[in-house]
C-alpha cells in the first residue's frame, strides 16, 4: 500500500510525499536524501522509510543527532502498519497509508490545483474595474491557501498602507490592529517582502506569544507580498481558526505565482486610475503639424 508524509516545517509550507511501493525514501537535511528536510535540528541522513518483506512499511534511524519518534516515542527502527506522527529532531510529520486509488486521486487533485490557479490568475484580466480586481485577487489567495477570512494592504500616497479589499473581518479593527489575527505577520511581509506561512500557528513561538493570535484560535495562515518594480506595493494576509489542509509548498508555489501576476494587473490599474481626469494633451489638428 502507498503512504504519505506530510512534514510540517517551522515557519514554512509544508512537505508533501506519497511513497509508491518498492521506494526507499532517505530522510535529512542532505541535498542528495530523497526528501530534504531543510531545518537545524534534522541531521543530514536522519532517517529512512521502506517496505519490509510483507509490504509493511518500516522506519529506521540512521544515527540521527536528535533521534526519530513515532506516536512520541523514541525508536531506532519501528514498524508503521497504520496512520502515526512522527517527529524527525524538532520536526513532527503526518504518515497515512494510501491505497492506489487515493494515491491517484492526490496526483488529481494537485493537477486540478495547478489548473485553478490558471483559471483564477486568467480570471483578473476579466475584472471590472479596481475594486473588482482588488477583490479578486483577495478571494483566490483565499481559496489557494485554504482560508476564510482575509484582506488586502496597498501603499497610499504618503508611504503608508490602505485597506482595499476584506473578507469576514471587521474593517475597523484592522484599521486599529485590534483583529483576532497576526499582524506581526503582515508588518513582516511588508518589512522583508518574503511571504510567511504558518501552519501550526501553537507551534510557531514568535506567533503563539501574541495575545491576538492567541484569541483569536489561529489554526493557519499565509500572507503574500505584492511587488512591482517600486518595492512592496501591498500585501495580502488570509488565515482560517478551523481544522483544515496544511499549505503545502506545491500551494506556496502556485500562491506565489499568482501574487506575482496579481501585482502586475494591480500596478497597471493603478497607473491607469491615476490618469482618470488628469490634464488631456490635445491633438494637433488635421493637416497642421505641432511646432
Amino acid at each position: 500500500m502507498h503512504a504519505r508524509l506530510t512534514v510540517f516545517l517551522p515557519e514554512q509550507a509544508a512537505l508533501s510525499h506519497v511513497l509508491r511501493d518498492g521506494e526507499r525514501l532517505q530522510i535529512g537535511r542532505g541535498e542528495d536524501c530523497g526528501l530534504c528536510v531543510a531545518h537545524p535540528s534534522v541531521s543530514r541522513l536522519h532517517a529512512e522509510i521502506a517496505q519490509d518483506g510483507d509490504g509493511t512499511w518500516v522506519l529506521g534511524d540512521r544515527g540521527s543527532k536528535n533521534g526519530s519518534h513515532v506516536d512520541g516515542k523514541v525508536v531506532a527502527e519501528a514498524s508503521l502498519p497504520g496512520d502515526a506522527w512522527l517527529r524527525f529532531g524538532d520536526v513532527y510529520c503526518e504518515f497515512e497509508l494510501v491505497d492506489a486509488a487515493r494515491s491517484a486521486r492526490i496526483a488529481d487533485q494537485q493537477q486540478a490545483r495547478r489548473a485553478r490557479a490558471t483559471a483564477l490568475t486568467l480570471g483578473l484580466q476579466r475584472a471590472a474595474g479596481f475594486s473588482a480586481l482588488l477583490d479578486g485577487t483577495l478571494q483566490a489567495v483565499m481559496e489557494l491557501g485554504h482560508c476564510t477570512r482575509g484582506f488586502l494592504l496597498l501603499r497610499d500616497d504618503d508611504g503608508g498602507f490602505a485597506i482595499r479589499a476584506c473578507q469576514a473581518i471587521d474593517p475597523t479593527l484592522l484599521a486599529h490592529r485590534r483583529f483576532s489575527g497576526s499582524a506581526g505577520a503582515v508588518e513582516r511581509v511588508l518589512r522583508e517582502g518574503e511571504a510567511v506561512v504558518a501552519n501550526d500557528v501553537g507551534s510557531e513561538a514568535w506567533l503563539a506569544a501574541r495575545d491576538s493570535v492567541v484569541a483569536g484560535g489561529l489554526r493557519a495562515l499565509v500572507c503574500l507580498p505584492l511587488r512591482d518594480a517600486g518595492g512592496t506595493l501591498g500585501a495580502i494576509y488570509a488565515d482560517r481558526t478551523t481544522a483544515g489542509p496544511a499549505i503545502t509548498r506545491l500551494d506556496l508555489e502556485l500562491l506565489e505565482a499568482f501574487a506575482e501576476r496579481a501585482a502586475l494587473y494591480i500596478s497597471a490599474q493603478r497607473a491607469s486610475d491615476a490618469l482618470v481626469g488628469a490634464p488631456r494633451w490635445a491633438p494637433a489638428a488635421a493637416g497642421i503639424a505641432a511646432p
